[in-house]
């Protein structure tokens, strides 16, 4: 696909009040063939997606007097389907990553000197995902009518055949089957329960970390920002959900959050571990209860269907992403920093005695070893974090948009933080050792960003452990472009 075959069906509005910015944002979009307006007036630009929403909006924060969670609800409001790019200073960019949940695509720096290429890049990226997006939804569509019309044949039969009673249970279990995505099956339940407050926590475990990613019938800001991580001592926390206990820290951060006095939830299980909380301020009732039963079910229904997909991408071990899918990520990440100018970086992790370990004290041992440091790396990880299993005994770490340096740093927290948990086993303390590579400064492609990566901890765990190596460029090694700091 040519997205640039397709530009010219894209509105793109760009907010600044830096003319210079916006005027040579708008020249590069129009150079690439989109429909494209800028504005320095808000009020003008938010009337006009008010009457002809656009399909991205690109918001200058650093010229804004208007806050921009204020802005971004505005135009959420004239169409829900608008993306966003944000411009910040470099400082404030960490301060939007809660935006990804609000249709925010990108935060981009607008000191940056290529700031109407990055801008350009990131268009064009939202685009395509927007035109699969929309070719995909036909093809369902097309499907789903057929099926429509032959299960509205099926219920009117089924309606004039049996009693009225077996109608309600029978009607709510075939709504929940049209779903056709996980996110899809929440949306039918809030349908289903129009009266309750719901905020939908989805727990990310490779980051051990809840985040709101929908919610109905609650205030906008009160969802604003929320993210909880799992105290790294807390190791009971999870069976405590599971068992309907909201562990205190968890209750503590959620009250103050939305500023009640009291909560209800309930557990999204799937396959026997935690998928998420859908939290209430209100008393939950028996047939509210009941729908969620049924929602449950078609739920995990639709995830043992998708199950096959996700063997492939993860390792069933440590819930990372497996060998192969890892390789499929840095391929994807390295063709976006080539095209951003951003560095990108790995680290290889592997675990220092492991072997000796497992000949002294039996697999059960090191496995458990592997899993306590597992569960170290899910604790300090970011978001923007890729954590993968790429061996027996490696991990790896892709950093997007982190120089040498900036992963050094990330490494070194890896290693303090798994010497502070103080991991023994018959005296001996766990240490890990670990390898670093870099785009562009170290080398230009996959195989050999890995390679590098694989050879500096090889090299640094025979030196004795506990210990971290930035791999060397080769002498002729000519970088696509400097990495500042």
């Amino acid at each position: 696909m040519k997205i640039r075959d397709y530009s010219s069906q894209f509105s793109i509005s760009v907010f600044s009040q830096n003319v210079d910015i916006g005027s040579r944002v708008k020249f590069q979009l129009a150079q690439a063939g989109y429909e494209s307006f800028y504005f320095a007036d808000l009020d003008i630009l938010t009337d006009k997606l008010k009457s002809d929403p656009s399909h991205i909006v690109i918001f200058d924060v650093e010229t804004s007097i208007m806050p921009t969670h204020q802005f971004v609800e505005k135009a959420l409001k004239a169409s829900a389907e608008i993306r966003f790019i944000l411009l910040a200073g470099h400082q404030k960019i960490p301060q939007f990553a809660s935006y990804k949940d609000f249709n925010t695509d990108f935060v981009l720096p607008v000191s940056d000197a290529t700031i109407e290429h990055l801008i350009l890049w990131s268009v064009d990226s939202i685009c395509e995902n927007i035109l699969r997006t929309y070719q995909n939804e036909q093809l369902t569509a097309d499907l789903s009518e057929a099926e429509a019309s032959k299960k509205q044949l099926t219920t009117t039969l089924d309606s004039e055949r049996h009693a009225p009673e077996v109608r309600p249970y029978q009607t709510r279990i075939a709504t929940y089957k049209t779903a056709t995505s996980k996110e899809n099956i929440l949306d039918l339940f809030y349908q289903q329960t129009p009266n309750q407050s719901w905020i939908y926590l989805k727990f990310v475990p490779t980051i051990q970390t809840f985040l709101c990613v929908s919610y109905h019938q609650v205030p906008e800001d009160w969802i604003e920002g929320i993210s909880f991580k799992i105290p790294a001592k807390d190791k009971d926390f999870l069976n405590q959900l599971i068992l309907g206990r909201l562990p205190s820290s968890f209750e503590t951060y959620l009250l103050h959050k939305f500023n009640v006095t009291r909560l209800k939830f309930l557990p999204m299980i799937v396959n026997e571990k935690i998928e998420g909380l859908l939290v209430s301020t209100q008393d939950i009732k028996a047939e509210v209860a009941e729908d969620f039963s049924l929602m449950s079910l078609i739920y995990e229904l639709n995830f043992a269907e998708s199950r096959n997909v996700q063997v492939d991408v993860e390792d069933n071990f440590t819930g990372f992403y497996s060998k192969s899918y890892y390789f499929k990520i840095l391929e994807r990440e390295l063709d976006q920093s080539k095209r951003a100018l951003q560095p990108l970086s790995v680290i290889k992790i592997g675990i220092d005695k492991l072997a000796e370990i497992e000949i002294s004290q039996g697999r059960r041992a090191a496995d458990e070893v592997l899993r306590e440091v597992a569960d170290q790396l899910k604790f300090s990880s970011r978001i923007s974090d890729y954590i993968c299993r790429t061996d027996e005994n490696e991990f790896a770490l892709i950093l997007v948009n982190c120089s040498k340096k900036g992963a050094a740093i990330r490494a070194e927290r890896v290693r303090l933080g798994i010497n502070q948990a103080r991991i023994q086993r018959n005296g001996l303390d766990i240490t890990v050792s670990q390898g670093i590579s870099e785009y562009p400064t170290l080398t230009h492609d996959v195989m050999s960003l890995d390679d590098l990566a694989t050879r500096a901890l090889k090299f640094i765990a025979a030196k004795g452990g506990d210990k971290i190596c930035i791999a060397k460029a080769h002498k002729d090694h000519t970088p696509d472009f400097v990495v500042e700091g």
